[in-house]
């Protein structure tokens, strides 16, 4: 029997009913690594298993994201520890890239050690500074055209009049 707990961030709810759909249409398959997952209730005290089904935000919390199931996604522990607030795409893409440059990494992907985890995780945060770093460019080159497009034309109406 599955009980109603309702994981609550402001007014936005999502309950364990909607985590347990959102996993059974993904066939208790983890989002970003394929893998199986299981169900698990957190013990206070016990680590949480690295293929346990966790809630994942889609566009991530730190970015605003709200919680509604429209956002959440069902990945594993180790998926969405080592996503932490990386955007969904570029984090997928990742470790389908990590997969078909290392196809045993797949197979032991819930046996890794803390070292291997540690590397990957630096790897996630290179990756995620250079995707901040070029929308910080173009936001930025966005802005100086913007700005010098408005600066010509004022300067033009000042000729004008």
């Amino acid at each position: 029997m599955m009980t109603r707990e309702v994981f609550r961030n402001g007014s936005n709810a999502v309950s364990r009913i909607h985590i347990e759909r959102i996993a059974r249409k993904q066939y208790y398959r983890c989002y970003y690594c394929d893998h199986p997952m299981i169900r698990h209730r957190h013990i206070e005290g016990q680590a949480t298993p690295r293929d346990a089904m966790t809630k994942d935000h889609y566009i991530p919390r730190a970015w605003g994201g709200p919680t509604v199931p429209k956002n959440i996604v069902a990945a594993c522990c180790q998926c969405n520890t080592l996503r932490g607030d990386m955007d969904a795409e570029a984090f997928y893409n990742l470790m389908q890239k990590w997969f078909k440059r290392r196809p045993y990494l797949w197979v032991r992907w819930h046996q890794l050690s803390e070292e291997e985890l540690y590397l990957l995780k630096l790897h996630c945060i290179q990756v995620h500074e250079r995707q901040l770093r070029g929308k910080a460019r173009r936001h930025i080159e966005f802005a100086y055209r913007h700005i010098s497009f408005v600066f010509r034309y004022q300067h033009r109406l000042r000729y004008i009049v």
